[in-house]
């Protein structure tokens, strides 16, 4: 057997065991959504989140977005990088060129087009996810009510020397640091805008982390719809009787 043979026949094995997991995986992200996105739109999500900083403490994190947060890129992650195994399965099935007998052969290329366009809606959704904490930290730093301290420090040394005294040579050395903390007080109050333009950040990555879960999870079974209508052509694009590469020979079992 060849080393790109082995290679295929690993890839077989690989997206075997992503479509025989595939149910179960949509099954647990239903489960998760339905756990950690619990509010019926953006205004009851930005409510809840408004009243939640009434209070002042607007430093503490947002528990629920945070969940969210977590769910969504474990699957947009996970969703990814089993597309790039079936990615993979595709291209190493690809017979070779000739004229005629190419339906299969379309049916692989149209499968990849779509596979490729699932994969990169998904990591696009990953990149956009990532810049919540930081528009966030941002949000808060606006806050004027906030007691904020800075400290700065002051180090400085001196080093003399002289030769041909009454004494003797002589070499002395001296350094000195100082530490200086500042306090600033802010305003009494918290600003009310501030706190709504901080929920609305919240809700509406609320809402961005929901749209990208679901989209993805409809895009997911969607594969493994075309993966099972699609079988034959996929891996045996000309025929399991056929010489070329693509004729694996063995067939999905669902």
């Amino acid at each position: 057997m060849s080393a790109i043979a082995s290679y295929r026949n690993a890839s077989l094995e690989e997206v075997r065991k992503v479509v025989e997991l595939g149910p179960k995986m949509l099954e647990d992200l239903s489960s998760s959504m339905a756990k950690s996105f619990v509010f019926g739109g953006v205004s009851e999500a930005e409510a809840a989140f408004l009243s939640s900083l009434s209070g002042g403490d607007v430093e503490k994190a947002n528990d629920t977005v945070d969940a969210c947060y977590k769910v969504t890129r474990d699957a947009l992650a996970t969703g990814a990088q089993n597309i790039r195994v079936l990615e993979r399965f595709i291209g190493l099935h690809i017979p070779q060129m000739e004229d005629g007998n190419n339906f299969g052969v379309t049916v692989q290329m149209m499968m990849s087009k779509f596979l490729k366009e699932e994969r990169e809606k998904m990591e696009k959704s990953l990149a956009e996810s990532s810049k919540y904490y930081s528009s966030r930290a941002d949000a808060i730093d606006k806050f004027t009510h906030l007691k904020k301290t800075s400290k700065s420090e002051t180090k400085s040394s001196s080093k003399t020397s002289a030769t041909g005294g009454k004494d003797g040579d002589e070499s002395k050395e001296s350094s000195s640091s100082s530490t200086e903390e500042k306090t600033t007080h802010g305003d009494d109050e918290m600003n009310l805008h501030r706190a709504r333009a901080l929920a609305a950040l919240d809700a509406q990555a609320y809402v961005d982390l929901s749209v990208a879960m679901q989209t993805m999870m409809d895009g997911y079974v969607c594969i493994l719809d075309n993966l099972e209508k699609n079988w034959e052509k996929l891996e045996n694009p000309r025929g399991k009787n056929y010489g070329g590469y693509g004729s694996g020979g063995s067939s999905m079992v669902y």
